[in-house]
């Protein structure tokens, strides 16, 4: 009997863990290959969102570890499953809803996958219950533009005055070197 997984659509945030019931070898195989993947899980999605690991790989942390710390699960949903999770040896694979492109689908695992459990990561709330009440919340706190005020007569009649002068040097410059 083929067990048939449903994913919602738009499900975000939720992860799906296998043991792979196979080799070194096969298991090897079917990480380095997104058609071995589409196969053994009875349906198209992103590879890049799945997951398979050795577990012997993760070291000290463990496949509990790395869904806690690395995935974001909160402990309450692994405390029913930990004897299970710890139990597990071999490989593992991890499927992220991102996998699925936000599309309804079916997942119809190959016999040799078995799903180990279904965990929903830490959501962050972005609502905050304080108001915020700084000035420099509020909108429109920015200073305002300052306005470049026209130059004053006096500044004008300095710099025409400046002008006038560089002129008559220049002019005075000229008449000597032709006189000369």
């Amino acid at each position: 009997m083929t067990i048939r997984i449903t994913i919602p659509a738009e499900e975000t945030g939720v992860l799906r863990v296998f043991s792979l019931s196979m080799n070194n070898q096969d298991a090897k195989q079917l990480k380095s290959s997104s058609t071995a993947i589409f196969k053994a899980l009875g349906t198209n999605l992103d590879c890049n969102q799945v997951e398979i690991l050795a577990l012997a790989d993760l070291g000290d942390i463990g496949l509990v570890g790395y869904l806690s710390e690395g995935c974001a699960i909160p402990s309450d949903q692994l405390d029913p499953d930990i004897i299970k999770l710890n139990s597990l040896s071999g490989w593992v694979l991890i499927i992220f809803s991102n996998a699925f492109k936000s599309a309804a689908t079916t997942l119809k695992p190959a016999a040799n996958l078995n799903l180990i459990g279904t965990y929903s990561q830490i959501k962050t709330d972005w609502r905050t219950a304080q108001t915020v009440t700084a000035e420099s919340a509020k909108p429109f706190t920015a200073p305002p533009l300052t306005i470049k005020k026209k130059p004053s007569d006096a500044a004008m009649s300095g710099r025409i005055a400046t002008l006038a002068l560089i002129v008559m040097f220049a002019l005075t410059g000229l008449i000597i070197w032709i006189a000369g």
